[in-house]
C-alpha cells in the first residue's frame, strides 16, 4: 500500500517537472520516468497487459521519437 503512494508521488512529481523544466532533453527524461512509474503502478494494480503497453508504446516508442526529433532539430534550451 505504501509503495502505491510512493509511486504516485513520483508520477506527479516527474510529470510536473516534465512540463516545467526549460531544457527539452530533461523534459523527455522526466516524461520517461513518468511513463515507467505508471507502468509499474499498472502492474501492481493487476493489469500486466496495460503495463506492457505503457512501457512498450509510451516509454519506448514515443520517448525515442521525441529524442530523435530533438536531435534532428535545433532542440535544447527553450527561449
Amino acid at each position: 500500500m505504501i509503495w502505491d503512494y510512493i509511486l504516485l508521488a513520483i508520477v506527479v512529481l516527474t510529470a510536473l517537472l516534465a512540463v516545467s523544466v526549460p531544457n527539452i532533453v530533461y523534459a523527455i527524461l522526466f516524461l520517461l520516468c513518468t511513463n515507467v512509474s505508471l507502468g509499474i503502478l499498472y502492474y501492481m494494480m493487476g493489469a500486466p497487459m496495460v503495463s506492457v503497453f505503457q512501457l512498450a508504446i509510451f516509454a519506448g516508442a514515443i520517448v525515442v521519437f521525441f529524442l530523435i526529433t530533438v536531435i534532428l532539430t535545433r532542440g535544447g534550451e527553450a527561449e
